[in-house]
């Protein structure tokens, strides 16, 4: 992450980062046209993030802020890309993530939940997106439970921004840049 220290370790300034990074990714990846694993760049210094977030008494916050804002730039891209069928196609994706997570703790169903409320517009929405976050994260590995999510979620918005911008470097790049200069963001996040 190159950006000042005081802005790094931001929420909003770490979930732009990550869908830069994931859908550039992407983008190398469908211009070669192999797909192969996701590059884990990315996976050291959110980790780092992550346990500074743990240090400072405030991972299980921090990190829900980031997976917000995660959730609700992907649900914007969906809407861009499935309009009114957006909860139609979040019911089968969700069917088709919970065939395939089979493990003991899997993030993408949870990932689901909070994503399904992403796209809400009431007094509730932050409350029902946390609850299945907050029963996500177990005692004694939350910084891995948190970074599970956060992947998840990363690498799904990188891949359907670079998809959006139909792969080309530039426009993700220029697209993040403008989506930076108009978040607006809260007073207690910048702080």
């Amino acid at each position: 992450m190159r950006r000042a220290k005081s802005e790094q370790t931001k929420p909003y300034s770490v979930a732009l980062w990550l869908i830069r990074a994931f859908a550039l990714d992407e983008a190398d990846q469908h211009r070669e046209g192999e797909y192969e694993d996701v590059a884990w760049g990315p996976y050291n210094d959110l980790t780092a993030v992550l346990h500074e977030w743990q240090d400072a008494s405030a991972l299980p916050q921090q990190s829900f802020l980031l997976v917000e804002w995660l959730a609700v730039e992907l649900h914007a891209y969906l809407r861009i890309q499935y309009g009114d069928q957006v909860e139609r196609y979040l019911i089968d994706f969700g069917d088709q993530v919970a065939q395939a997570q089979q493990h003991d703790h899997p993030a993408g169903p949870t990932a689901i939940a909070i994503l399904s409320e992403a796209g809400a517009d009431d007094a509730e929405c932050r409350t029902r997106m946390a609850r299945p976050y907050a029963a996500y994260l177990r005692d004694g590995h939350q910084v891995e439970d948190a970074r599970e999510v956060v992947l998840t979620f990363a690498l799904w918005a990188g891949a359907t921004l670079a998809e959006l911008m139909r792969y080309d470097d530039q426009r993700i790049t220029s697209y993040v840049e403008a989506r930076r200069d108009d978040w607006h963001v809260p007073e207690e996040e910048k702080s």
